[in-house]
Order: structure tokens, then sequence, then C-alpha cells
């Protein structure tokens, strides 16, 4: 534990505390000699972002060659690197915060097989002190990102404080600078399934810093890690500040994130009726709701938001499906392949994420369902295509195809199911049919109708004059 720590010391020292070359555009604002291509252009960095890799640092067992080589030909270099994850956590050792990294080490020996069991069975070749090394650099990292991205820092001001500080201030400021000026990337980051360290890791460590680096924010380690992703869509309804009950075991920050987005209580897969396969009756065309007298809403029900529900109106005539808006980003399908995954190798948690993209991909059948949709404020302030929307639904199949299908996904469908087949339904959508087929015929006969009102009441006006005619 010893060696350990003068190694993490060793490479900390080796940090110049200087700002990196791709933050010196924030110099050159008034310079009329700087150049318009910066040494880490940010199109690059989109293009790495969309495939999937991380922008800002890797953590956990899975990617410690990756975090501990500068650089990959099959990557783009991290902008948090091995020596500066050493180096934030001197910054955490110093007395003024007062982590005891001997302690932590030992602490993380003693739970070594409780750690392995998080991850899967023989999934990385490691020995225990090695892996205590792992959750001490990426435990502080993750910690100290949770510390600046969190929503109360608008409350306390705690980093701007550290900033201020005269002893403190030069070294925060560099180690943060990369997690302050890319927080989107960042937050994206920490929620890539292969990118996890168990969650009372961070417990742990929140425990040991919470009357330094955390001190006078009154907050749980689940409020504050669970406040980074406010902005991150899809987004939380409700109340904004829930937090897991005490019987909820949180595994990771994706298991957090899962959690705040998926509604209480449903989609949970049932082994008695468990089917691999797709029902008989599914879910049709978004236009093909409309032509059989079921109208969309938009809506975000209940604690979560990725939930769509039917219900009936006028005694069982029409139908409405309630889907929640929806956001699409440039992470969006990095962030919904990443939840599926994880649903899908942990089916504890639910299948409420894959129930949404499987309900989506069969409303989204064609450019024509898209453009109703966001006719109806369900595609929301969103840029992209039409087609480009139902592209992305139709690729999530390959995360759950062959996958198991929740009792309230099948209710769902049956339930639509059902309502087509009423009589009252088909009695409904008989008469419009065959009366306004189409919407040039339907303005026509509303027309007509409209002209022939007009008509018979100036014909009883006119027989009434007749036989009353006015008196001057």
């Amino acid at each position: 534990m010893e060696k350990v720590k003068l190694k993490i010391n060793q490479e900390a020292d080796g940090v110049s505390l200087s700002i990196p070359p791709y933050f010196r555009r924030f110099d050159r604002i008034n310079n009329e000699e700087c150049p318009s291509i910066f040494m880490w252009p940010r199109r690059q960095q989109q293009q790495w972002f969309d495939r999937g890799n991380a922008i800002v640092a890797t953590v956990g067992p899975y990617n410690h060659h990756q975090s501990e080589s500068s650089t990959s030909s099959e990557s783009a270099p991290l902008l948090i690197t091995y020596a500066k994850k050493c180096a934030i956590v001197k910054f955490l050792s110093r007395r003024e915060f007062g982590l005891d990294t001997v302690a932590f080490l030992r602490w993380a020996l003693t739970n070594n097989a409780r750690v392995r069991l998080c991850y899967e069975r023989d999934s990385f070749t490691m020995s225990p002190e090695k892996l205590a090394e792992v959750l001490l650099l990426d435990g502080c990292l993750v910690l100290f990102a949770v510390f600046l991205l969190r929503s109360s820092v608008r409350e306390d001001r705690r980093p701007a404080e550290l900033g201020r500080d005269t002893e403190l201030g030069a070294e925060f400021l560099y180690l943060s600078a990369d997690i302050s000026l890319h927080m989107k990337q960042t937050r994206v980051d920490l929620l890539l399934l292969g990118n996890q360290i168990p969650f009372f890791v961070l417990a742990k460590l929140h425990s040991l810093l919470a009357q330094t680096l955390f001190s006078g924010i009154n907050h749980s380690i689940q409020k504050l890690a669970l406040s980074c992703f406010d902005d991150i869509r899809p987004g939380r309804s409700g109340s904004g500040s829930a937090v897991p009950p005490p019987r909820f075991q949180v595994h990771h920050l994706l298991h957090l994130f899962h959690w705040s987005r998926v509604p209480p209580g449903k989609h949970a897969v049932d082994t008695s009726t468990i089917l691999l396969h797709e029902p008989e009756s599914n879910l049709p065309c978004a236009t093909w709701f409309e032509d059989s007298l079921t109208s969309f809403s938009k809506h975000a029900a209940g604690p979560g938001t990725l939930d769509i529900v039917f219900q009936k109106r006028m005694l069982g005539v029409r139908g409405v499906l309630r889907v929640p808006a929806l956001h699409i980003h440039g992470y969006s399908e990095l962030l919904f392949r990443n939840l599926v995954a994880f649903e899908q190798r942990h089916l504890r948690c639910g299948l409420g994420v894959t129930a949404y993209c499987i309900c989506m991909a069969r409303l989204l059948q064609g450019e024509a369902d898209a453009k109703l949709l966001r006719m109806c404020g369900i595609l929301a302030h969103t840029r992209e295509t039409d087609k480009e929307v139902v592209d992305l639904f139709r690729g999530l199949a390959d995360e759950y195809r062959d996958t198991f299908y929740s009792s309230d996904l099948l209710g769902l469908c049956e339930d639509v199911a059902a309502h087509h087949r009423s009589a009252a339904s088909r009695a409904v959508k008989w008469v419009v049919l065959q009366c306004f087929p189409r919407q040039t015929v339907t303005f026509f006969v509303i027309l007509g109708a409209l002209i022939s009102i007009a008509t018979l009441v100036n014909t009883v006006y006119s027989v009434y004059r007749f036989y009353h005619p006015v008196k001057h």
C-alpha cells in the first residue's frame, strides 16, 4: 500500500500544472494572429463522441489499460490521463481534505471479493492490489466529477470558493478544467455501461470526504450523483429531488440514472410468464392509429418519463395513446444503447427502456409516422430529420433482439388490439371511412352542409317575410 501511494505521488508530481494547449482558445479571443483551427478540433471530438468512445476519461477495471496509455491507435486520446488521476488523488490527500489513501487501499483489499461480484465472472484479470489501486484512482475521479457537476453547486458555490483559495486555487482550477469545460461529455462518459465502478465505492469515498471537500453540502451521495444528470435527456419528471428508497441498492451511476427514468413498478420480468418472441397483437405504426380514430397525446406520466399509456375516451369509441415528449440529441442513441444493454444483462432492473424503444420502433416505421409525431409535439426540439429519427429506433433493435416481453408491454399491445376490435370502434370507423374517406372529401362535405344550412335559413326567412311583410 505504501508502494502504491508512492507511485501515485510520483505520477502526480510529473503532471505540469499549466493549462493544456486546447484551452488556449480562451486566451486568444482578442488575438488576431490566433489560428482558426485548434489542436483538438471540435469536429474530430464530436466524431469520437458519436462513436461511443469516452472523451474525458475512462474508469473501471475494463479500461485501466487504456487509461494508463497516453495514446491509442484505435481511439482518441483522453483528456484525463492516468497521471491526472494520480494528481486528483494527491490533491484530495492534502491535509485540507484528509483522504487517507493507505486506509482506503486497505478497505478496498478487504472488499475485493464484493467488488468482483459486481462484474461478470472472469471478465478481467487483475490482482487484488491492482484492483484496489484502480478503485482509488477512478473512485476519486468520479467523486471529483460529482463534486463539480452536481446541481447544488449553484447554492453553496463550493468549487468557486476552492478556486479563490490562495494555496489550493491554481491546482484545483487545473484539475477541474477538463471536466468544467466538457460537462456534457463528462456526464455521458459516466453513463457508459463499461465505464462503471461499484456505487458503494463512491459512498465510501464520500463518507471520508463529507466533512472536508463536501463541507456544508448536506445531501446524500445518491442525490448528489443523480443531480449531475438533470440536463441529460430523457429527463426526470415529477419531483426532481426524489432519491431511491433506503432498501433500493444502487449498483452504479448508470443504474441510478436508469431508476430515475423508468416508470416505477412497471415492466418487471416475471419468470412465470416470460415470452421470448413477439406477441400476436403488436403496436401498429403512428399513421395507422390516426386512421383508426386513435389520437396521440404528449405527457410525462408519473416519476418516470419513459412510459407509454393507452386510454379510452367517449365511452370507449375513441382511443388516446399517451407518449412522453422525446428530445433527441447527439448522445441519445449512445445513451439508449447503454440503457438497453444494461437491462438485457441485468433483468432484475426491469425492461422499461427496452419496452419504450420497442414501442417507438413500432410507431416510427416510416417518415410519415415521424412527421405525425412531430406535429403532435412528441418529437420536440430535435434537429434530426424524420428519416434519422426512424433509423435511430430501428438501429436499437440489435440491442434487444430476441428479448423478453414484460407483462405491461403485452398488456399495452392487447389493450390497443382489443379497442380496435370492439364493435363501437369498428362502427364509428366504418361511418367515418364511408362518409369521410379523404380530407378533401371531408372538406367539401362540411362546406356543402354549411351551404345547405345557409340556403335553408334563407328560404325559411323568405317564406316568413312573404306572409308577414314589413309594414312601413
